[in-house]
């Protein structure tokens, strides 16, 4: 509950979905159309991505770069192909969330943020809601065989749509009492699985 005035918390899992992540800025400006602000915020892959500028408060700047981006701008973005532990390195994005978001805490957000990642070398499910938001962000996206592992503190990390695609149980551990849910794959799977 929200100490402020006794109303439930309100909480937004953003789940994974590769160019369909894109569609949870739209899902975003729907809730605030509505009046609908989350107070939490957690995210897997591109969920995390678009989650983590919305808890930063830059969510404008996101959407921008979505309409502006071409598919060569993408490809110089994402950095100099590789093909060892994935076709990219994560350079280039990481320099431009650093561009953009800046060095900030997600302790310092203004609003609660949760990234998901997965322990490589484990399959263990790593929840990340401090430290540094563009490595976070990194370790949610980087998706094996198209992005290079994430390293920090000794882990090799990837994309959280390994061990939980829709992280409702971290919005739920962060105090989302109301916690909406967003899954850009539920058709494909009940389609293709």
């Amino acid at each position: 509950m929200n100490p402020k005035n006794g109303s439930p918390t309100i909480g937004l899992t953003l789940g994974s979905g590769a160019a369909r992540g894109w569609a949870h800025i739209g899902i975003l400006r729907a809730l605030a159309d509505k009046g609908i602000h989350p107070e939490i915020v957690c995210g897997c892959s591109m969920g995390a991505l678009v989650g983590g500028f919305y808890a930063a408060l830059k969510l404008d700047d996101l959407e921008e770069a979505s309409h502006s981006l071409s598919k060569m701008g993408m490809l110089r973005m994402m950095g100099r192909l590789i093909f060892r532990g994935g076709f990219f390195d994560n350079k280039g994005i990481m320099q431009w969330l650093q561009d953009v978001l800046g060095d900030v805490k997600i302790e310092e957000l203004p609003v609660k943020f949760g990234a998901v990642s997965v322990d490589l070398s484990t399959g263990m499910e790593i929840w990340m809601t401090s430290g540094d938001l563009v490595e976070a962000i990194m370790a949610s996206i980087s998706a094996p065989g198209m992005l290079m592992p994430f390293q920090k503190n000794g882990l090799l990390l990837g994309d959280g749509a390994l061990a939980n695609p829709v992280p409702v149980s971290l919005c739920r551990a962060l105090g989302g009492d109301i916690v909406i849910a967003v899954d850009l794959n539920a058709e494909r799977v009940g389609r293709y699985f």
